[in-house]
């Protein structure tokens, strides 16, 4: 096999072979990730308080889902934690009146 027959082979295959760019290579774990907690609520004693809770709650940048329970007295909140943390929920909800802690898992 000459030199140029491995040139013509190799422009014939080289269509179907697949290329990755290094960025493709990169993990994409980092943006789509999500934390949960559940908080302990102090001071719930209506069902407006779970509306002001929840609202105070969504107000979060990074906040994706919220759950207030008021017959538990917990709410469980979904949060990016590259745009939020744990104590920015806290302050949040204590800022409302309803001061809050982790909730100790099981």
């Amino acid at each position: 096999m000459n030199i140029k027959t491995l040139f013509f082979s190799l422009a014939l295959l080289l269509p179907f072979y697949p290329l990755q760019s290094p960025a493709a290579e990169l993990p994409t774990a980092t943006n789509n990730t999500s934390q949960s907690v559940t908080l302990d609520m102090q001071n719930m004693t209506c069902a407006m308080c779970k509306i002001t809770i929840r609202k105070a709650l969504q107000g979060v940048a990074g906040v994706q889902q919220v759950q207030v329970d008021f017959d538990s007295k917990t709410a469980s909140v979904t949060f990016d934690p590259q745009k939020t943390s744990i104590d920015a929920l806290i302050e949040a909800t204590t800022n409302v009146g309803y001061p809050a802690s982790v909730h100790p898992t099981k």
